[in-house]
């Protein structure tokens, strides 16, 4: 009999995986292109293209996988794995692709100093390096790396236990003690797998963490022509929830989340249909999270677009 949840959590990875990878070229596709000139017509269709086919790669590589899965078996076991972890891909496409496209279709979204958006006039961007005005602090460091870590360790500790031989072997054409090593190899080889995974992925988003978040906090934020106090601290507010959001969010939650289930399998493997399952329900709320979060920090720079309209309109008025 199959087993419900294993198909439950195969279904749902198998809508998860593509929408996620397919959001970012959705939604940059979507922003109304408000280049103000050819230049940056060329550059925001240039962007947009890089973007689309990093994303079909992405996706013939995870349909690859699926396919390897599909017609092998110890190996296909380990492709599965894969491609169930598949969706994590997304955020490089947002953030390393996504988001300059959609500044260079519409500037008027807040993501650079909006030169050329709004109704004119006198201009001033606020251009100081805030990276001393961090919120991130120096001791909080110790958290996302202490996460990483711990987590790598524990996936590492479980090679230095003998991997089971299995019991399970009805229906192999091998003989019995021959199927029993191969299940054991199979154990080993998702061990390695996970351990490479997992080290490699999350070890290299751990050390461009700092760079995204000084050019978070770099960023220029367009300013009325006086230098208003009240649009100053708006944006220092709005700056100061997309760093921590950016920092908990890629540097703790994320590798937490993906590191307890990569240290279930490789410990707990015949509970491999009930992780699976809880991978895919807890990845689908963490991308609903991420996306609105994502929203809403879109919906306070609108606010904030709106209120220096506001006040560059006061000031135009005469008297």
């Amino acid at each position: 009999m199959a087993d419900p949840f294993l198909t439950l959590g195969r279904v749902i990875m198998l809508i998860l995986v593509p929408v996620a990878l397919m959001f970012p070229l959705v939604f940059t596709a979507l922003v109304p292109n408000r280049a103000a000139d050819d230049i940056a017509r060329i550059k925001g269709r240039g962007l947009m293209l890089v973007l689309a086919l990093s994303t079909l790669v992405l996706l013939a590589m995870w349909l690859g996988l699926l396919l390897i899965g599909v017609r092998t078996q110890a190996a296909g076991n380990l492709a599965l794995i894969v491609a169930n972890f598949w969706w994590p891909w997304f955020f490089p496409l947002w953030f390393f692709l996504a988001l300059p496209a959609i500044t260079a279709k519409n500037p008027g979204w807040g993501w650079v100093t909006g030169a050329g958006s709004g109704s004119g006039g006198t201009r001033s961007a606020s251009l100081v390096n805030r990276e001393r005005r961090s919120p991130v602090t120096r001791a909080m460091w110790v958290i996302p790396v202490a996460v990483f870590a711990l987590t790598l360790g524990a996936i590492a500790a479980r090679g230095l236990m003998p991997f089971p031989m299995g019991t399970h072997v009805g229906g192999s054409a091998l003989d019995p003690d021959a199927a029993r090593s191969v299940y054991a190899a199979s154990e080993q080889s998702r061990w390695v797998l996970a351990l490479v995974v997992y080290g490699t992925v999350f070890g290299i988003l751990l050390s461009m963490l700092p760079r995204s978040l000084r050019r978070t906090l770099s960023e220029p934020e367009p300013m009325d022509a006086a230098g208003s106090a009240e649009l100053s601290d708006l944006y220092e507010r709005q700056r100061r929830k997309r760093v921590l959001g950016l920092f908990w969010g890629c540097g703790t939650v994320l590798p937490l989340f993906i590191g307890s289930f990569a240290v279930l399998q490789v410990w707990l493997p015949n509970e491999g249909s009930l992780w699976g399952l809880a991978g895919g329900i807890g990845g689908s709320l963490l991308g609903i999270c991420g996306a609105i979060f994502g929203t809403w920090m879109t919906v306070e720079r609108a606010k904030i677009a709106a209120v220096r309209a506001r006040i560059e309109q006061a000031s135009s008025i005469p008297g």
